[in-house]
């Protein structure tokens, strides 16, 4: 097996070709379950923004930088460096410029940027993925350089499929540097999709709710020796059941947003009256102390469960929810103990199937041993709340992100 390897990227390019995605992370050297990459891939086929947290070194980056070449992996070089975009965010970014560029007036030409380059390229091949890698999202506010992208995300309708545009300069068309035709406006095209990386530091700043609303947030945390030096996972059963997703996302223009139709087939394809129940009783459980979601988030839970029905082995409603739970509910959770104590036991107890009364015997960090509980529904979140309700114990204060 051979690679090359791209300093400017900073990623490892496959000389090889394999359409089976797990076969393929493999053999690119890096530990990640079964699981972890089926819940990438589905979050990311349900809204093109995933935010990646974690540990330093537990792959976050890498998972999205492998995940892209194999998409992209019959592509030849040149081809494959216009659709995979390496950003690391700057500090200093206060505005849209460092991902966008900006107009020169003393030379009259536009400044183009990597991101710039990939989106108008995204525009001109609608029916292949773009995608772009911010890493250290978190550096800069992201509420400042990407708001323009969050905002256009959640404009895109069935009559605009592409949303609204950002303006980049002030004529008609303006060339750039590098001889491009600039727009003065452009859309963010449907096919592009974002992966932002965090780290959690004194150097880096807080996502906002309204950040962390429009996202699927997945969790890297975990480090097992054990199960590194035999690259097993056990507990796997929220798995592709076809390996082969290197088509699977091509978009479909007038479905590129999750919408209540995305609610209604998750309600008729799965037990609907227990979907129901169960999104239910977590606004229940939420609504008095504020703490609840909004139909997007309900839309986009959805969505995701429809496409779980559809590419998931032995497909379980729990099992989906489970990860919904945990990648787009609870990520919004931070505060102090008056806050968050109530609201974090009652989930805790929502978790287990008797509904049962919170006692210190519910705090259970071993994930492995509440995959195995038949008593536990949701055990993946379980295990986050308890690691959160622990901390706020300690500190006084729990935030999802750590």
């Amino acid at each position: 097996m051979e690679f090359s390897f791209n300093e400017k990227k900073r990623t490892v390019k496959p000389l090889f070709s394999n359409k089976d995605i797990f076969y393929y992370f493999e053999k690119m050297g890096f530990f990640f379950s079964k699981e972890v990459i089926t819940r990438y891939y589905l979050s990311l086929k349900t809204k093109p923004f995933i935010i990646l947290t974690g540990i330093s070194g537990t792959g976050k980056t890498k998972i999205a930088q492998i995940f892209a070449d194999y998409i992209c992996q019959n592509d030849v070089p040149e081809e494959r460096s216009k659709r995979i975009v390496f950003i690391p965010v700057r500090p200093d970014w206060m505005d849209n410029r460092g991902l966008l560029g900006y107009y020169n007036l003393l030379d009259e030409k536009y400044h183009t940027t990597s991101l710039l380059e990939l989106l108008l390229e995204a525009k001109k091949n609608p029916d292949k993925p773009y995608f772009v890698i911010l890493d250290e999202m978190n550096l800069a506010k992201v509420e400042q350089y990407f708001s323009d992208f969050l905002s256009i995300m959640e404009s895109r309708t069935s009559s605009s499929p592409d949303g609204e545009p950002i303006p980049l300069c002030f004529s008609e068309s303006t060339e750039s540097r590098n001889g491009l035709s600039i727009p003065p406006k452009l859309n963010i095209p449907p096919n592009v999709y974002f992966t932002g990386t965090v780290n959690v530091d004194e150097s880096t700043y807080m996502f906002s709710p309204k950040v962390l609303d429009r996202a699927n947030v997945i969790e890297f945390n975990e480090v097992n020796l054990g199960r590194y030096n035999s690259m097993l996972v056990q507990n796997e059963r929220f798995i592709l059941q076809d390996s082969d997703v290197t088509e699977g996302l091509s978009v479909v223009r007038d479905s590129s947003f999750c919408s209540k139709e995305d609610f209604t087939r998750a309600s008729e394809l799965t037990d609907g009256p227990l979907f129901l129940n169960i999104l239910g009783d977590i606004l229940n459980t939420l609504a008095p102390h504020t703490l609840h979601f909004g139909y997007r988030v309900i839309n986009e839970i959805s969505r995701f469960i429809v496409y779980t029905n559809e590419a998931v082995r032995n497909f379980n409603l729990e099992d989906a929810l489970d990860i919904q739970i945990l990648q787009k509910i609870l990520p919004k959770f931070h505060g102090t103990q008056a806050k968050l104590e109530e609201p974090l036991k009652k989930l805790l107890e929502f978790c287990y199937r008797d509904h049962t009364v919170f006692n210190e015997s519910l705090l259970s960090r071993d994930l492995d041993r509440l995959m195995e509980d038949k008593r536990v529904r949701f055990p993946r979140s379980a295990c986050k709340l308890s690691r959160m309700i622990n901390n706020l114990k300690i500190q006084g204060y729990t935030s999802y992100i750590e």
